[in-house]
């Protein structure tokens, strides 16, 4: 059953987390990280499944009112800025339940094809991870995944590239088709990339197998398979 606190100080907030996650040291270092004030108050706190806590925050607004903000806290980890889908599946008694009602699919039962595509996605995570360390940029868009297994000519071609590359080839979804991949290089300014299945159709949009299911996502899909 999912505990439930109204208002808490900072200190109390401390208490609570020390009970479920973590020790009084690293809820500390939590808060200080965070850099949340010791004297705000919270409220609206309860506890989910996977060492999840939920609440709001005291803070200002950009004008200076005072305002509560969201926060989730996963295991020892603060996010004082979740987004709209963080809350919806973190701070839920069923976060398979609200993750499949987001995303419009059933993830039992596309268990198969929707594990390979999250597999592809850690996979590919480590070779743009070492691209990024040894250039300026993620591989540009018109460059694409192949930019990971030889260097590109066009766009921004790479100023290191190993003998080998960084992988030795880029998989498909499982319906045989390239992975959606987007980076769009911005005045010098790195750019997250933007990684995605479109589904079984290979059509933007749609549900169940045709759902798409974005890189975004995967932090998601480990939360629930941890539970």
């Amino acid at each position: 059953m999912r505990h439930l606190v109204t208002t808490l100080t900072c200190s109390a907030l401390v208490g609570l987390l020390i009970g479920c996650a973590a020790t009084e040291e690293q809820i500390t270092q939590i808060l200080d990280e965070s850099s949340v004030p010791s004297s705000t108050t919270y409220k609206d706190i309860a506890q989910y499944p996977g060492n999840v806590t939920c609440g709001r925050y005291l803070t200002t607004d950009y004008q200076g009112f005072p305002i509560y903000k969201d926060f989730v806290v996963i295991d020892t980890v603060a996010n004082l800025n979740p987004l709209p889908m963080d809350i919806t599946v973190y701070c839920n008694e069923d976060p398979q339940a609200a993750l499949d009602k987001q995303l419009n699919i059933n993830y039992e039962r596309q268990k198969l094809h929707m594990d390979k595509i999250l597999n592809d996605f850690r996979l590919l995570a480590g070779p743009l991870d070492a691209y990024i360390s040894d250039n300026p940029s993620y591989p540009w868009t018109e460059q694409g995944l192949q930019a990971l297994v030889q260097p590109a000519t066009t766009g921004n071609p790479p100023i290191n590239f190993p003998d080998g590359g960084y992988i030795n080839g880029i998989p498909n979804d499982p319906w045989g088709r390239s992975y959606d991949y987007v980076c769009e290089p911005f005045a010098g300014i790195v750019i997250p990339y933007k990684m995605q299945s479109l589904g079984a159709d290979g059509v933007a949009g749609g549900s169940g197998e045709n759902a798409d299911i974005k890189h975004s996502y995967l932090p998601y899909f480990d939360h629930i398979n941890q539970l």
